[in-house]
């Protein structure tokens, strides 16, 4: 199969955020300029006005029967958010100017606005996935006791090396505590290959969790590019029946569980893979981020002794391992 690319956060949405802070600096420094031009302009006018007044005064007053006349009106200001062309310019300038004059201050405003929509964007898909923590916890592949104490969900690209760094480390950590469940989420984000891949992990699953973590941990582990040929060998060496693997990946129910994923993680907005999430006392889901295996069973420790849905839904075609172990 091609080697898949790495995967990597949305562009789109730093690309935004930069934007939005950085046309928030420009008319905030436009806006202030205006403001001391206007107060510049308006004494000027007085002092104009003033000289007028002298002026007037050392001349013949006119008659009472001659017409008033009312004093200029200031012009009608511009429409407020209207720039044009000039002003746009202006605020360019203003604004290069003032980056260059106060570096600093111009990052830490980019910065601020940044964590603020990563904050949010955190807290959305906690949220989110605490409202559909039954799916999460049923409709995935389940590594581990169906009656763990403890629950991680991981959305998941079986193309992604990422991926496979931490399902490296899910099943050393499942072999090592019988208290833990860490249901996968498989989704196709990475192309073609992607979906192929995926598909195989949900078939050989339905001969057992045991057999496909069997098998995909020697393709995780692989040192080169394998073909169709070498896969389907590798997946015989781990005690699957390659022609029902066949037979299931091209099934209608492998081709609705991996869209319904994939669409599932799209509900949500996760924004890349792997995206980890783990189950609370309280009940809530919160992003755990990737680190290494102590810090995974630290974070364990603290998720022990939720209540959980059983892994094993009765419209999911995934089986899970032995309830006990």
């Amino acid at each position: 199969m091609d080697k898949s690319s790495k995967p990597t956060a949305s562009k789109g949405l730093i690309a935004g955020v930069v934007a939005v802070a950085i046309l928030g600096f420009g008319f905030y420094s436009y806006s202030q300029h205006k403001k001391e031009s206007e107060t510049h302009s308006d004494a000027k006018q007085e002092t104009k006005q003033e000289v007028k007044k002298e002026e007037t005064a050392g001349h013949t007053q006119p008659s009472t029967a001659s017409t008033t006349t009312s004093a200029p009106s200031d012009p009608k200001p511009a429409a407020k958010g209207r720039f044009n062309a000039d002003d746009r310019q202006e605020i360019q300038d203003i604004f290069l100017a003032m980056i260059r004059e106060k570096p600093d201050l111009f990052i830490g405003a980019v910065n601020d606005a940044m964590q603020a929509q990563q904050d949010k964007m955190r807290s959305d898909m906690e949220k989110a996935a605490t409202d559909m923590k039954d799916k999460l916890l049923t409709q995935g592949i389940t590594l581990g006791s169906a009656k763990a104490e403890a629950h991680l969900v991981a959305f998941f690209d079986p193309m992604c090396p990422h991926c496979h760094d931490f399902y490296r480390l899910a099943a050393a950590l499942v072999e090592k505590r019988h208290d833990l469940a860490v249901h996968i989420v498989p989704v196709a984000i990475l192309g073609p290959n992607s979906v192929a891949m995926a598909k195989i992990l949900i078939a050989t699953s339905q001969q057992g969790v045991d057999k496909m973590n069997t098998f995909f941990l020697k393709f995780v582990n692989k040192t080169a590019e394998i073909d169709r040929a070498k896969l389907l060998q590798m997946a015989k060496d781990s005690g699957i029946d390659v022609a029902k693997m066949e037979k299931d990946e091209l099934a209608e129910a492998t081709e609705k569980m991996l869209v319904s994923l994939t669409q599932l993680a799209e509900q949500m907005k996760i924004p890349g893979v792997p995206t980890i999430f783990g189950l609370q006392k309280d009940g809530k889901m919160v992003i755990v981020p990737p680190m290494d295996i102590d810090g995974f069973n630290k974070v364990i420790d603290s998720f022990k002794g939720t209540p959980a849905t059983a892994p094993a839904a009765a419209n999911s075609p995934v089986k899970t391992n032995k309830d006990e172990r």
